[in-house]
């Protein structure tokens, strides 16, 4: 039995999954099995893992959706810890070693994650989001409510606490993820480790960018709503979490050039948490708001926050 299992989900992603896959078994750590699940792949994706032979364990769904093959990944995988990477996503070469010895060496600690580089289509390394070099320890499900700061090719987990769960949920696509830290949140600490251990590729076809502004405000309303069931947390930071969902939907519906939704969403964010007047993304939000055509250009080029 393997001390750590990696799932990979995937989908159409032929011109990455064999780069994804390389990165994992060249690990310094070894003790890892590798099972992919391809979710109804109808481009070379298939051919693609064949390649790998038992290098891997490859399992085959038809289409539906991310969240039940991370869970269906889960439920063929036998690591004590699970590590988890989409792909089209890579890891640094220690990656595993260094979490590993996290979890051995800190009992107390449920889930350990790291900072995240960024990548561009070629593999290329770009410019970072400065949200993906942050992160906090500890008790987190507060922390979590206000933004979703575990980038998906992280963390790492054990097992025995993800069976106390309902896995992925599909209502939650295409974050599923968040959905799901908030709630392991709640089993016991996190462990974040201040160094960029995976790489977080950019390219169109990835599922948030595919994604409607009306989907994502749908989903994010979900879970906070959702979260906000599982843990009694005071008015202000609920209002917080609120007033800032609202202002990544008037970023969406920017990015949509639906300049009036995006006047809406920014107006509401003000309106639950007045505080974002102290807060300089609010009025480059709120200037865009005035000028989309500015959207993607120069400093104002939201693409380049993704």
């Amino acid at each position: 039995m393997p001390k750590v299992s990696i799932v990979i989900p995937t989908y159409n992603r032929e011109h990455f999954i064999s780069e994804t896959i390389q990165s994992v078994l060249e690990q310094t750590y070894k003790d890892f099995e590798v099972v992919v699940v391809d979710d109804g792949s109808t481009d070379n994706t298939r051919e693609k893992l064949e390649k790998f032979g038992n290098r891997i364990k490859s399992i085959f769904q038809k289409n539906s959706e991310r969240a039940i093959a991370r869970n269906n990944g889960v439920k063929n995988s036998t690591g004590e810890y699970i590590a988890f990477l989409d792909s089209d996503d890579t890891w640094e070469k220690d990656k595993l070693e260094k979490q590993v010895e996290i979890l051995d060496n800190k009992k107390d600690i449920i889930l350990a994650y790291c900072q995240c580089s960024r990548i561009n289509k070629h593999g290329e390394k770009i410019k970072t989001a400065k949200r993906q070099l942050e992160g906090y320890s500890g008790e987190v499900f507060e922390k979590l409510l206000l933004r979703n700061f575990i980038a998906s090719p992280t963390p790492i987990i054990r097992r025995k606490l993800y069976e106390n769960t309902l896995g992925f949920e599909t209502k939650h696509v295409p974050y599923e993820d968040w959905g799901f830290w908030l709630r392991y949140s709640l089993l016991g600490k996190f462990y974040f480790l201040p160094e960029a251990l995976a790489r977080y590729r950019i390219h169109p076809e990835q599922s948030v960018k595919v994604a409607t502004a009306k989907k994502i405000e749908e989903v994010t309303t979900l879970i906070l709503e959702d979260s906000f069931q599982l843990k009694k947390i005071n008015a202000e930071t609920k209002r917080k979490s609120l007033g800032l969902a609202n202002l990544r939907f008037c970023y969406w519906y920017l990015l949509a050039y639906e300049k009036d939704k995006a006047k809406e969403k920014i107006k509401k964010a003000l309106e639950l948490y007045p505080q974002l007047l102290a807060d300089p993304r609010w009025y480059g939000l709120q200037l865009l708001c005035q000028f989309p055509e500015l959207t993607g250009k120069g400093i104002f080029n939201l693409e380049q926050y993704h």
